[in-house]
């Protein structure tokens, strides 16, 4: 993978209840948004099946005008079962995420897209300038 099409964010181990300094956390929304308008998406279980429950989820961890602007620029997705439905596998996309079932590396696996899933451990303070460091290596869309 040379570029970045869409970038896929979980919020539960990524975003929230991770080590990482919220200043951190911030900067690595704020890249996405600004470098990758309209092609950042939730990815977890706030919002699946139709249904985007993020807002709640937000607004518990970041201030009000923050959490917004966050719920209008970062796009749903819809899915039911594996996150990996919602993935555009045709894309060149990083997938931020806390865990991967087998199920879904497989789905990865099969596509030849695994490298465009990246661990994220929330128990590393580091994370989320790991995260961004990785983004920042493809440059911007």
């Amino acid at each position: 993978m040379k570029k970045i099409d869409k970038i896929y964010l979980d919020i539960d181990g990524v975003i929230r209840g991770v080590a990482s300094p919220k200043e951190d956390v911030v900067k690595l929304l704020r890249y996405c948004m600004d470098n990758y308008p309209g092609a950042v998406y939730w990815l977890t279980t706030h919002c699946r099946g139709g249904v985007n429950r993020t807002d709640f989820v937000l607004h518990d961890t970041f201030d009000n005008e923050f959490a917004d602007e966050l719920y209008n620029k970062i796009l749903p997705t819809d899915w039911e079962a594996l996150k990996t439905e919602a993935i555009d596998m045709d894309s060149d996309f990083v997938w931020f995420d806390d865990n991967l079932f087998e199920s879904e590396r497989m789905v990865l696996e099969q596509n030849y897209v695994l490298d465009g899933f990246f661990l994220m451990n929330p128990k590393d303070s580091e994370m989320a300038k790991k995260a961004l460091e990785h983004l920042r290596r493809f440059g911007t869309a």
